[in-house]
């Protein structure tokens, strides 16, 4: 499977500006799949509930910009995309990430493990994991923080993920190198795509990490970007690597599980 790995960074609140700008970034490419960042087109540095309010989008509403002219940009085009974005539902407020597919198609996963000022705004996600029949192969969807909890890899392992797209706004400096072993435990492909730059709004600052990057099941780092930068890149992964769970002749890592014993 062709991935195309976006880092990107919005400008805070700019949605329909950070929209275009990310769209001429994937317009000539050519894959599979392309991957953008966690809040990708919002920005990250809410400071009040009026601000995720007016941000927020509605996947089916005709208010949903991003979402619309994501999703007819995929279908002109023929491109599946992947983003992350502040999702209203159900009068609730969701760090999510919608999987949008050339034929129009879409399906949302709301973040479970919601990071430190997200719990001000945001509900965690109650729909669990889940992976997508793609092309053959299946992908499972999570969202920066996800990744400190070694079940949430592990479970998408188990339901058959062969390839997890990570949308982020890292700001601890513990992801990159973890994700190495969170591939190798699980023997599967992450793709995270991560912001950079400094974002600040009133009191709230962040700073975001950038190194978007793949990592194989062997642990291996296809591609590490740089700390700073919008980049896109294509990568050619062979995800029938994923299949095998075997480390020798004697030991799998799904079958030699002995679930009684974890607690």
């Amino acid at each position: 499977m062709r991935v195309s790995l976006v880092q990107f960074r919005p400008e805070l609140f700019q949605i329909k500006s950070n929209v275009e700008k990310a769209l001429k970034m994937v317009n000539d490419t050519e894959e599979d799949l392309i991957v953008l960042p966690e809040m990708a087109f919002t920005g990250y540095a809410y400071t009040d509930k009026e601000e995720v309010e007016k941000t927020s989008e509605t996947a089916g509403e005709d208010s949903a910009y991003s979402i619309n002219t994501v999703r007819d940009f995929a279908v002109k085009k023929n491109k599946n995309i992947v983003f992350g974005f502040n999702e209203k539902y159900n009068n609730e407020y969701y760090n999510s990430s919608i999987f949008i597919k050339s034929d129009g198609s879409y399906s949302i996963y709301r973040k479970i493990h919601l990071f430190n000022r997200e719990k001000l705004f945001f509900t965690p996600g109650e729909d669990g994991f889940f992976v997508e029949d793609f092309k053959g192969y299946k992908v499972g969807m999570a969202i920066c923080f996800d990744w400190i909890f070694p079940e949430s890899f592990r479970t998408l392992n188990v339901l058959g993920a062969e390839l997890i797209v990570h949308p982020s706004n890292l700001v601890l400096p513990y992801c990159q190198e973890a994700n190495k072993i969170r591939s190798l435990e699980n023997r599967l492909f992450i793709a995270t795509s991560n912001r950079w730059g400094v974002e600040k709004n009133k009191n709230i600052e962040y700073e975001f990490t950038g190194m978007s990057q793949i990592t194989d099941p062997k642990g291996n780092i296809i591609e590490r970007y740089e700390k700073k930068g919008d980049i896109v890149k294509t990568f050619n992964l062979n995800l029938l690597e994923s299949r095998d769970k075997n480390i020798n002749k004697f030991n799998n890592i799904l079958k030699d599980r002995r679930k009684e014993f974890y607690r």
